[in-house]
């Protein structure tokens, strides 16, 4: 009987030690495998430039469309190039940024333009005041939006293999887009309509439905053991083992 009594002990000292391996402890924080003791450097980016860009999303042929917008960060001395342009259609502007500082404004006539969806880029260069990506509209290059660091043409407005409309938008979009481009821009697009016509669509998005983001569930993780009730479970389990093998011995 009583080797029963100290076997049963002796087993219950023995889980209790396991548990105690298996349990976190807190209070105790384990170091990750890639701890290190040096401190991490802190670097400050400073702010990239940002451009924002409005237009009347509704011209009327023989009404002025506006661009206007704001722009911030390091290079705003050399103003914005604004490109409107649909079909045939390529208007580039370099335009000062106004006397705030910061905002920027340009029209348009549009008597005699063909009614289309106009599509508009502000782009602002980088800090070295340069446009990387231009729009060359002389000699032999005119209609050709070309790369001004490797002078490389990336399309063309005119002229065999041209692009235009969404086309031309979104190879613009792409070139900007190409990585250590430092010119930042911003996009929108306006409906020039005859008199008397009424839009079918708006040029603005619609708004998207309200969703609910479900959060993936958390992973379930056992609960700390307090430091009191982790070393005191140390002693018992420590006392019962010890108790058994006297009892067995």
């Amino acid at each position: 009987m009583k080797k029963s009594v100290s076997l049963g002990i002796t087993v219950l000292a023995l889980v209790l030690l396991v548990a105690l391996f298996v349990l976190p402890v807190s209070g105790v924080v384990p170091l990750s495998s890639d701890a290190t003791t040096a401190p991490v450097a802190v670097l400050h980016t400073p702010p990239k430039s940002f451009v924002s860009v409005a237009v009347n999303p509704i011209v009327t042929v023989g009404e002025t469309a506006y661009v206007a917008g704001v722009v911030e960060g390091v290079n705003i001395t050399s103003g914005v190039q604004i490109w409107v342009f649909a079909g045939n259609y390529v208007n580039v502007t370099t335009v000062p940024i106004n006397a705030d500082g910061y905002s920027f404004k340009n029209s348009y006539q549009t008597a005699g333009l063909p009614p289309a969806t106009y599509y508009v880029f502000v782009q602002s260069p980088g800090p070295d005041g340069l446009y990387a990506i231009d729009f060359i509209d002389t000699g032999v290059y005119s209609g050709q939006v070309v790369n001004t660091r490797t002078n490389a043409m990336i399309f063309n407005f005119t002229g065999v293999g041209s692009i235009n409309d969404k086309d031309a938008a979104q190879a613009l979009s792409d070139a900007l887009n190409q990585p250590g481009m430092d010119d930042v821009y911003s996009k929108a697009s306006f409906q020039l309509v005859a008199p008397g016509t009424i839009p079918q669509t708006a040029t603005t998005s619609p708004a998207a439905p309200a969703t609910t983001a479900v959060s993936p569930a958390a992973p379930t993780t056992k609960s700390p053991l307090p430091v009191g009730i982790t070393a005191g479970a140390l002693l018992i389990g420590g006392f019962c083992a010890a108790f058994g093998m006297r009892k067995n011995y």
